[in-house]
């Protein structure tokens, strides 16, 4: 889990800086942080690892895995006008869960 998690530190960092390099020119740098996501990944096929599916859909608060739709509607709002003041954030797509 330790490398798996350092891995994805270099894409918050990225978009941090960016944040700060860019903004003044009206360019914003955000991020979607999904949890697991149903119909992609290691979930691309519905019955593959149906014991890991229970655990994270019991450790979701909203009680499902995230669909590719969730993470597509939060890339939409982030590409609108609606977060033109939105930067340098990391939005979470899970649910509620914490892990």
């Amino acid at each position: 889990m330790a490398v798996y998690g350092g891995s994805k530190m270099g894409g918050r960092y990225v978009v941090d800086v960016l944040a700060k390099e860019i903004g003044h020119r009206g360019i914003t740098a955000n991020s979607i942080i999904p949890y697991a996501i149903d119909g992609s990944g290691v979930f691309a096929d519905p019955a593959a690892f149906p014991e890991a599916r229970k655990v994270l859909v019991d450790g979701c608060p909203m009680g499902r895995l995230g669909s590719l739709e969730d993470v597509a509607n939060l890339a939409e709002f982030f590409a609108s006008d609606l977060s033109s003041f939105v930067n340098g954030q990391h939005l979470l797509a899970n649910g509620g869960a914490n892990g």
